[in-house]
């Protein structure tokens, strides 16, 4: 019998097959569906009738805890490139081709807040709002002058002359085309009601050739995906209170202009069959990393450049992202001021913990932790995407050799790395796997000044070191962590290949009055009550290239790196 406490939603693959691609990877299919996928495909159903007992349904289910999920394996299929001809820009000016978007996002702005000036009520003002933008969103006044338009830009509106774009499809075929999603929670019968009729109507989920029928079901089948407590498992998009309403902002916000975004709470699951082990903690800043591999002829810098460095990487990928820059891609809001919200990080790699480890930087990662927007995430796919096709001659490369500039003649090869990584050190598995104990990769610069540790007498020093201690338990919590039960700290490496403090620039940060602040650097070696998952990077400098730690194994090891593909 099923549980009285229960309510649960079947959805059904018509055509066998699932289309939609993983957040975190464009080339990958999602499987099972994230719970905040069928949450949004309700809202659009129901914003064709706007039903305000359909709306009260929605409002009780973004109150409900993330459901429980029951749903077969699955097979991805192969995944095939397909090159989409791109719309004519050739017949535009190229002024007009800059200025366009630009003036339809700010527009749409300017609508948005009227509207919630005037609690969505369409007054004169308005109206002529909405007009004007009819207006601009007309190409007609784009287009050349009729028998101005040049030879050759005529021939390029044709599919054969068009530029051709690269696009993939993801998906998988699930061995039973179904999906249950089970919530312990029982509604009313007018919200049960108002969700059944959703239900009803709605066609398809994720890609447009998703169809699919759904329904309420009095008798789910055994889940084979629970919420897990202790931050293992696979990270899942779910939903939280004020969904709809987000959804509904952001709706007014792109319009189909701009790039749309799935708001979400990162919630990880575990397989039903493996029970709950001891905790494990994650910080908040851990997420997917897109990693960079650098040339072999560009591996001769040492880590005490990781800040240098990633500040180049940081400009390069700031440079290819729409106006404005999400808060998630840049770090501050729209006045300036820093975001509280995870953001996305540079991380030099450096070549630690082996027996043949020199420090030097094999290479960096784009971290994307699974808190950030996807609005933020699709903004630095997208940035990479120009680079990668700036620097690509020919389509078939999916990931050209890049380069960096860093000073005015010095230059950094590097590809982004497809598929499992060759140096074991830009294999992002060695640097999220669980452990209790931690050790810095590159320095950590400490969120509070200590004291000068290496002036003064004893006790002058002793009591600068108990305040770094604070300062690094500080830095744990600042990532959603808890303080460590040791925390040993040093100016030299505490792990081979580390370089020392001394050797790394001074690295200052923005303070009171705009007056940058010094940020004491230490080496650290971490151990935890309960295992903590990675990537972990600690410090101030955690978004700008420090910080950086390692996880150990008990009793620690050293091995080589295998033939030596580190030199």
């Amino acid at each position: 019998m099923p549980d009285a406490e229960q309510f649960a939603v079947e959805v059904n693959f018509l055509t066998g097959r699932y289309v939609a691609t993983s957040h975190s990877d464009r080339r990958l299919g999602e499987w099972p569906p994230h719970p905040a996928r069928l949450f949004s495909a309700l809202v659009a159903t129901w914003a064709d009738e706007d039903d305000p007992v359909e709306r009260r349904a929605l409002e009780w289910l973004e109150r409900q805890a993330p459901p429980a999920i029951a749903a077969s394996d699955a097979i991805p299929r192969r995944v095939l490139s397909h090159f989409v001809s791109v719309n004519d820009a050739s017949v535009f000016s190229r002024a007009l081709r800059e200025k366009k978007p630009t003036e339809l996002y700010e527009l749409r702005d300017q609508l948005h807040t009227e509207l919630v000036r005037t609690a969505g009520e369409v007054t004169r003002q308005v109206r002529l709002m909405q007009r004007k933008l009819a207006g601009k969103k007309d190409l007609g006044d784009m287009l050349a002058r009729v028998g101005k338009t040049p030879v050759n830009s005529a021939a390029a509106m044709f599919p054969g002359g068009r530029g051709k774009q690269e696009r993939a499809f993801p998906s998988v075929s699930p061995e039973v085309p179904r999906v249950t999603y089970v919530w312990n929670a029982h509604p009313s019968d007018g919200v049960a009601d108002g969700l059944d009729r959703l239900l009803a109507r709605v066609t398809r989920l994720g890609h447009s050739s998703s169809l699919v029928s759904c329904r309420v079901t009095k008798e789910p089948p055994n889940p084979t995906h629970l919420v897990t407590t202790n931050g293992a498992g696979t990270s899942m998009r779910t939903v939280r209170v004020g969904q709809l309403a987000a959804l509904e902002s952001l709706h007014l916000r792109h319009q189909q202009v701009r790039p749309r975004s799935l708001p979400y709470v990162a919630v990880r699951y575990r397989s039903a069959e493996v029970t709950e082990e001891e905790p494990i903690s994650t910080p908040n800043t851990a997420g997917e990393w897109v990693v960079f591999e650098f040339h072999p002829a560009s591996r001769a810098y040492p880590s005490s450049r990781a800040v240098e460095l990633a500040a180049a990487m940081r400009r390069e990928i700031l440079s290819r992202v729409e106006r404005p820059p999400p808060e998630g891609v840049c770090g501050v809001h729209a006045d300036g001021t820093p975001t509280s919200m995870p953001h996305m990080a540079i991380i030099p790699i450096p070549h630690i913990a082996f027996e043949h480890a020199d420090g030097r930087l094999l290479g960096m990662a784009v971290s994307l932790p699974d808190a950030m927007a996807e609005t933020a995430q699709d903004a630095i796919y997208r940035a990479i995407g120009r680079w990668e096709r700036a620097a690509s001659r020919s389509a078939e490369i999916s990931a050209p050799p890049l380069s960096l500039t860093l000073g005015r003649e010095q230059e950094l090869g590097l590809r982004r790395v497809v598929g499992p990584a060759d140096l074991i050190s830009l294999r992002p598995n060695v640097w999220r796997k669980p452990s209790r104990r931690w050790v810095s990769a590159t320095p950590i610069a400490l969120p509070r000044h200590p004291g000068s540790l290496s002036r003064g007498n004893a006790a002058v020093r002793r009591e600068a070191w108990a305040r770094a201690e604070a300062a690094m338990r500080l830095a744990c919590t600042h990532v959603g962590l808890p303080a460590p039960v040791v925390a040993r700290m040093s100016l030299s490496p505490l792990v081979r290949g580390g370089r020392e403090v001394a050797n790394f620039p001074a690295f200052r940060q923005g303070g009171r009055e705009g007056k940058p602040v010094r940020r004491q650097l230490v080496h650290a070696a971490l151990l935890f009550a309960d295992p903590v998952r990675g990537p972990l990077a600690l410090g101030s400098g955690r978004f700008a290239g420090l910080g950086l730690m390692r996880p150990l194994s008990e009793p620690p090891t050293h091995r080589c790196e295998q033939d030596g593909t580190d030199a």
